[in-house]
Parts: C-alpha cells; sequence; structure tokens
C-alpha cells in the first residue's frame, strides 16, 4: 500500500511538473510559455510555443489590439486593454485549430491582481468569471497573422 501512495504521488508530481510554464520577460512584456503537455488546460492538438511566435504574438497585440476592441467590451468601468496592454501578464497556450493552422491562445491577467491574490500563473491557467477588462483572452493565429476571438470578462 505504501508503494502505491507513494507512485501516485511521484505521477501526481510529475503531471504537474509538466504544466510549469518558462518564464519569459522583456522589457516590453512579462509572459508565461505553457508546454504542450499542458493537456487538461488546453485540448485537442497541441504544441509548445516558441519564443519567436510568442515576439510575433505580441507585435501583433500591439499593432493590432486596438482595432480587435473596437467595440470596447465591458471597458466602461475598468481599464482600456490596448492602452494598458503592459500592465498585463500573458499566459500562452499552443494549439492546432481544425484547419491545421498553428493559433497560440493568449489568456491575460493584471499583473496588480496576480500579486495580491498569490496566483501560481506559471504553473496553472488562472481562469476568472467577472473583473472586466482586467481579465480578457484572444486568439493569435500565426499563419494568419490575424489576432481572432477576442473575450473581455465581464462584470458579476
Amino acid at each position: 500500500m505504501k508503494y502505491i501512495i507513494i507512485l501516485f504521488l511521484t505521477s501526481f508530481y510529475y503531471v504537474k511538473a509538466q504544466n510549469v510554464a518558462e518564464h519569459f520577460k522583456t522589457k516590453q512584456f512579462e509572459v508565461a510559455i505553457f508546454p504542450e503537455s499542458s493537456y487538461e488546460i488546453m485540448p485537442g492538438k497541441r504544441f509548445t510555443p516558441t519564443k519567436e511566435e510568442i515576439f510575433e504574438a505580441e507585435k501583433a497585440l500591439k499593432s493590432k489590439l486596438k482595432e480587435a476592441n473596437r467595440n470596447l467590451e465591458n471597458q466602461y468601468n475598468s481599464p482600456i486593454i490596448h492602452r494598458n496592454l503592459k500592465k498585463y501578464k500573458r499566459q500562452y497556450f499552443g494549439f492546432i485549430n481544425d484547419k491545421g493552422e498553428k493559433i497560440l491562445y493568449i489568456n491575460s491577467l493584471w499583473s496588480k491582481s496576480i500579486k495580491e491574490h498569490n496566483w501560481h500563473w506559471l504553473n496553472e491557467i488562472i481562469w476568472i468569471s467577472d473583473g472586466g477588462s482586467h481579465y480578457w483572452n484572444i486568439e493569435y493565429n500565426l499563419e494568419t497573422d490575424e489576432l481572432e476571438n477576442l473575450k473581455v470578462n465581464g462584470y458579476a
């Protein structure tokens, strides 16, 4: 019985360790790059984003987010996301869509909230259901160089 418990704990640690993201920080952004083994986070075919792909996505966020955010959804009492991009930390996950295109799923979190709540944003995806534009996500299509499916949280 003791060996079964040790095996279970070792297996659990191994699965959790596979999900630890690579912390990637520049003067312009701070992100977590999750490995393709993050299967419970992102279903289907996955890949581990490269730093070059992250740079591409960050360039698109900087130049194209304003247009993608033109409706300013849920941003009447919280930050305008394209004006405050540096104040967010982002979690990156790579997946392959039905057309075979590489997509980066970008989960964005208000930096101050991560500190206030002591969230382990490098170990797991952080899902928040409200909070307005302090929390939002978008997809970046590496094949078309387009931002797609912007979702900005509402208010509870």
